[in-house]
């Protein structure tokens, strides 16, 4: 049993269908067919009844269906409080543009002051060309330029 298989299941039961639910989870409707087999095997149950064109829950599928409900909302949970703002601290080496320190950047850096409070901004300003570098060279975090960069360690946004 895995997550995959309880969301599909989740999904199947709340949409009634298993292509609307291949839709929704952006998979095929055989991928989700094969996640509610595997879930049915795993569980030693059968958890939808398929006529043609319908598909509804077994009596062990409603009995069922609320607590994969709460063993998502338990994941979702345990994700957020993995993600907690408060544990992040230290410094944040930000580099950008005369230009973006001028428009947006305050609002940016208080965005950033009230969602992580224990993060410390240094910011420098000078242009892409040497922020670039600096971001190559891991001397500034998070640069703020003009156009992505072309190399493997750096993710463009």
């Amino acid at each position: 049993m895995n997550l995959k298989q309880i969301e599909a299941f989740i999904w199947v039961a709340t949409l009634g269908s298993f292509r609307r639910t291949a839709e929704r989870l952006f998979t095929t409707q055989p991928s989700i067919s094969s996640r509610i087999a595997g879930l049915e095997q795993s569980l030693g149950v059968k958890l939808f009844e398929r006529d043609t064109g319908s598909v509804r829950l077994t009596g062990a599928g409603l009995e069922l269906l609320p607590l994969a409900e709460r063993i998502l909302k338990t994941t979702d949970a345990m994700r957020e409080r993995a993600g907690d703002p408060g544990r992040f601290s230290g410094p944040l080496r930000i580099g950008a543009s005369e230009t973006i320190v001028h428009a947006w950047l305050p609002a940016y850096i208080k965005r950033l002051h009230d969602l992580y409070p224990g993060i410390d901004v240094d910011v420098t300003v000078d242009v892409t060309t040497n922020l670039r570098a600096e971001l190559i060279q891991r001397s500034i975090d998070l640069a703020f330029l003009l156009g992505p960069i072309s190399d493997y360690a750096i993710n463009n946004r």
